[in-house]
């Protein structure tokens, strides 16, 4: 076997492990000690156990060492934060993929329409923030009516109303 053969396998085989540590989910200390308090036979020792731990784990809660989120609450962050750049956030899902799969658009009826000028537009979405429409457009925006939007290429935005699209952006 050719030695540059070799020395990629080798690394490889070096690189396997400590790609699948990176990959691995670190859970509190907390929350650990809890999952730790099973292992124990002894009933009276495991109860002990369990009382510390989830006394530790609300301490940590009460303090806001620490912060439990159930899935609705991802959800809702997710579909507050639409419309941003943000980097990849460990709660939201665990993979980019993950990650990714939530919140390719929004829909509902606008709200808080206003004419900024130039055929340009800006309105509320809710529990999405403040977006503006990027260029003029022929459509009348008005509160209340139906729209979708959907992630475009490149990072962009697009209003979807009528069956036509319209360039948009969030800004706040």
């Amino acid at each position: 076997m050719p030695k540059l053969t070799q020395v990629v396998l080798l690394v490889a085989l070096c690189a396997s492990p400590a790609f699948a540590a990176d990959t691995q989910t670190n859970r509190p200390k907390v929350y650990t000690d809890i999952l730790a308090c099973r292992a124990l036979a002894d009933a009276a020792a495991r109860l002990t156990c369990f009382d510390a731990a989830t006394k530790a784990l609300e301490d940590a809660a009460d303090n806001r060492q620490i912060v439990m989120l159930d899935q609705d609450d991802v959800r809702k962050t997710q579909k507050s934060l639409f419309g941003f750049s943000l980097p990849k956030i460990p709660f939201f899902g665990e993979s980019d993929a993950e990650q990714e799969a939530e919140f390719k658009q929004v829909e509902g009826n606008l709200a808080g329409v206003q004419s900024i000028g130039a055929g340009k537009y800006q309105f509320t979405v809710k529990d999405a923030g403040v977006w503006q429409t990027m260029e003029a457009t022929p459509l009348l925006l008005k509160d209340g009516k139906a729209f979708v939007i959907k992630r475009g290429a490149l990072g962009s935005f697009l209003l979807v109303m009528n069956g036509r699209g319209i360039r948009v952006k969030r800004v706040n």
